[in-house]
């Protein structure tokens, strides 16, 4: 995932958080940190140095306590904590439901649906796109992912830099898409949107939005 993926995710995390959902604060700071991390790695000098500055100290505070390679160490677990964060915070989303049942279909659609169209994304057209090694064990995924990677491979720095953050924009499209078409069929199977249906007809506001 690019930096401007992650800072997209990031922003929409804290603005989730503001917005009362306080499960996901975890996720919001481990998103945080890997847009540290990704910044790290950008070709802006300014934003390159500002993040390396930022993960020295991490690297000076952890020698203080006897840590070495700390940022490393954080960096690594940031990026694998995100999606378990996101999981604790729909967990969380249950718990609060007035209709517990029925909130767990939905975030279980959801979340799965959001997974799935981000992990198919990822494989089909970000990774290609940023010429990452193609893991996918499947024939038809595995060629088309090959077939974008070769037209892409030749097109100069800044066609390639265009086009790598168009990617990274259309992630987030995906991922938002696929929780929202996620979170309708859990309403479905749970009966939900029967109830989002008489608010709306009813006042012309759908207040469960």
């Amino acid at each position: 995932m690019g930096v401007v993926a992650t800072a997209i995710f990031d922003v929409r995390n804290m603005n989730k958080v503001g917005n009362g959902d306080s499960g996901r604060i975890g996720a919001a700071a481990a998103q945080t940190t890997n847009l540290v991390s990704a910044a790290s790695h950008s070709s802006i000098e300014p934003l390159k140095n500002g993040a390396n500055a930022v993960l020295n100290c991490v690297d000076d505070a952890g020698n203080l306590i006897g840590i070495t390679n700390a940022a490393s160490k954080v960096t690594n677990i940031a990026s694998k904590a995100v999606n378990p964060l996101l999981c604790v915070a729909s967990g969380i989303r249950v718990l609060n439901d007035d209709d517990q049942y029925a909130a767990l279909i939905e975030e279980s659609c959801a979340m799965g649906s959001m997974f799935a169209g981000e992990k198919l994304f990822k494989t089909l057209v970000a990774n290609p796109v940023s010429q990452k090694e193609i893991t996918t064990t499947t024939k038809w995924a595995s060629k088309i992912a090959s077939s974008l990677q070769d037209a892409t491979k030749n097109l100069s720095g800044g066609r390639k830099k265009l086009l790598a953050i168009a990617a990274d924009v259309a992630l987030v499209g995906v991922s938002i898409l696929s929780f929202d078409i996620g979170k309708k069929v859990g309403k479905m199977l749970s009966g939900r949107d029967e109830e989002d249906n008489i608010n709306t007809s009813q006042t012309g506001i759908n207040y469960n939005s």
